[in-house]
């Protein structure tokens, strides 16, 4: 399962989130979600992680300082690091506007700025897409998928328990090769439960309940010696038992590396809310 190429645009003028939202689908965004104050942009990076940003930094015409703009891209920062690449958009007039986007470039890592009465189309949507092709390979590059998987847990200890329930052949590599096949798509995930994000159960399956950002979606992982693994028909006891009445998981990835086997399951019916 592919996770889409999704745009983040904070405006709050109708006409520019129109003219943006354009531009990021005409560049190759296939989901573009727009957000016109700080506390939407909060509950958008809470469901979803975006590959590029397109930030009006002066979202409040009453503050000179522009802080809610600047707190956007802190927040984005502190989400993603470097993953999404930040364009600074703004028709701010007031105090010294370079200096606010030199002070966004040098602090906070904006990719690219530009002046709206500068606006063209073409240079846009030609950066846009370069920003887009880019944003992939960095974001894979700053976690793994089994640190992701971990949560809060300590590598050593998350990856021993696995490694001495599972006894993969080829040892960490083989769950570390295994995992990265299941969750390249749906990084970066929540679990539900930090401090202890999969648990084995009676079956023997070791099943762990996540967000995916990437997916805007609730997932479930499971893995287990491919020996003992039940058909992909059927849903593990030691999942079903995990979740709330009347869900019913879809089965989205299988993949199995030497003698272990994953699956990953998305969870249509659980919300956001019921993750940290």
């Amino acid at each position: 399962m592919k996770a889409p190429t999704r745009a983040l645009i904070v405006e709050d003028h109708d006409t520019w989130v129109l003219i943006l939202e354009r531009a990021a689908r005409r560049a190759g965004a296939s989901e573009v979600i727009a957000c016109a104050d700080l506390q939407a942009v909060k509950e958008a990076l809470r469901s979803a992680r975006f590959d590029v940003a397109i930030l009006d930094v002066g979202l409040d015409p009453d503050d000179q300082l522009n802080s809610d703009g600047i707190r956007v891209l802190e927040l984005i920062r502190e989400m993603d690091g470097g993953g999404t690449r930040c364009v600074l958009v703004t028709g701010w007039q007031g105090g010294d506007r370079m200096d606010l986007q030199a002070k966004a470039q040098r602090d906070h890592g904006v990719d690219w700025a530009y002046m709206k009465e500068n606006y063209e189309a073409h240079t846009v949507i030609a950066k846009l897409s370069e920003l887009l092709d880019q944003a992939g390979t960095r974001r894979l590059s700053q976690t793994t998928p089994m640190a992701n998987l971990g949560a809060s847990v300590e590598p050593w200890l998350f990856e021993g328990d696995l490694t001495a329930a599972l006894s993969p052949k080829g040892g960490v590599q083989t769950l570390y090769s295994l995992v990265s096949r299941l969750l390249s798509s749906a990084i970066p995930v929540v679990a539900m439960t930090p401090a202890k994000p999969m648990a084995p159960g009676p079956g023997g399956v070791w099943v762990g309940l996540y967000w995916s950002r990437a997916l805007a979606a609730a997932l479930a992982v499971g893995l287990a010696p491919a020996a003992e693994w039940p058909d992909d028909a059927d849903i593990p006891a030691d999942l079903a038992r995990l979740l709330p009445a009347g869900i019913v998981p879809e089965l989205i990835e299988s993949k199995q590396e030497r003698n272990v086997k994953g699956c990953l399951w998305e969870l249509p019916g659980v919300s956001r809310d019921m993750f940290p």
